[in-house]
């Protein structure tokens, strides 16, 4: 390519990786040759070269969530704008395989990586901490010098969604949970918390963050004791489940119960669910966890290595006054 544009090898080198002191006339001349003779840089040989690489994984744990789905996306979408290439790995990990993950990046020479909520547990995490810098997208204690994390503001989240079906004059508000992880244990006990505080009896049906467990949730609401005005799903997935056996019962959202979930993924909005729910802000997750991990592989230490993103509530269709305030 050099001699083709009769220039050296070293200034088309510099024009290939973007140098702002090449001129932009340079650049494009060189630019076009090399879409005419199909070149694509070896960036292993690159790397080598360099001795930096430009590989970042990415690690999803959940592809069954359509909100993890999002965030990966988002975070995909970021890496690449910023100039770094994602390893992407679809395989959740936990302690048993988070050494032989890490071995894996390390052989794809990636300078570090960004987990989406997997591994679960601390020690998983730290465990690939150790080996390369690591930011972690979700609610976890773990805690190290190459460890990240960016977690939201569960409990706010969850005062939001009280406070609004407080006004609107609920009282018998019942809850679907979401399991053992941090977030859904922490979205659970502010629900209790709340109840408790305006003198009101929580009533908890335990699940996982699925539909199944939406729907095995309404269908215990609804077949012991007094029905709820109100349900609360830990997440959007499970308010789909609940929302699909509320109306295999008979029974109309918001008309004869109201229903509110957690994360916004892009269903939510259909004209179909319309369901309210939490918004996380997923592009600024994605942003803050792509400056994250390249602060950690140009220095030890972050100033600020656990952050928190806002939360908004987004009122929908599937929440109104309940019914005996309305009559």
């Amino acid at each position: 390519m050099a001699r083709a544009v009769n220039m050296s090898r070293a200034q088309v080198s510099r024009a290939l990786r973007g140098d702002p002191g090449v001129r932009e006339q340079t650049r494009e001349l060189i630019k076009a040759m090399a879409d005419q003779l199909n070149y694509r840089p070896n960036l292993a040989a690159r790397s080598l070269a360099e001795s930096r690489s430009a590989t970042i994984g990415l690690i999803i744990g959940e592809l069954s969530n359509p909100f993890h789905v999002q965030q990966a996306q988002a975070v995909d979408d970021e890496l690449r704008q910023q100039g770094y290439e994602p390893a992407v790995s679809l395989r959740a990990v936990n302690e048993a395989s988070s050494a032989a993950e890490a071995e894996r990046l390390l052989r794809l020479r990636a300078r570090g990586v960004i987990l989406l909520a997997t591994p679960r547990s601390s020690e998983a995490i730290i465990s690939l901490a150790r080996s390369l810098p690591a930011v972690y997208i979700g609610s976890t204690s773990a805690s190290h010098r190459q460890l990240a994390t960016i977690a939201t503001d569960d409990a706010d989240g969850v005062r939001q969604i009280m406070q609004h079906l407080f006004q609107l004059g609920h009282r018998r508000i019942a809850h679907i949970a979401g399991g053992q992880e941090a977030s859904a244990a922490d979205r659970t006990a502010c629900y209790r918390a709340m109840m408790e505080e305006a003198g009101l009896v929580p009533r908890v049906v335990h699940g996982a963050h699925d539909a199944i467990s939406g729907w095995k949730g309404a269908e215990t609401l609804f077949s012991e004791g007094p029905p709820p005005t109100a349900i609360f799903a830990s997440n959007d997935v499970m308010a789909f489940g609940a929302l699909d056996r509320l109306k295999s019962l008979g029974l109309s959202v918001p008309e004869d119960v109201s229903l509110v979930g957690f994360d916004d993924i892009p269903d939510a909005a259909s004209e179909l669910f319309s369901l309210s729910t939490v918004r996380q802000d997923i592009r600024a997750q994605a942003e803050l966890a792509v400056n994250m991990i390249k602060s950690l592989t140009d220095g030890p230490s972050l100033s600020a290595p656990r952050q928190t993103t806002p939360l908004r509530l987004i009122v929908r269709r599937s929440v109104a006054p309940p019914r005996e305030r309305l009559d």
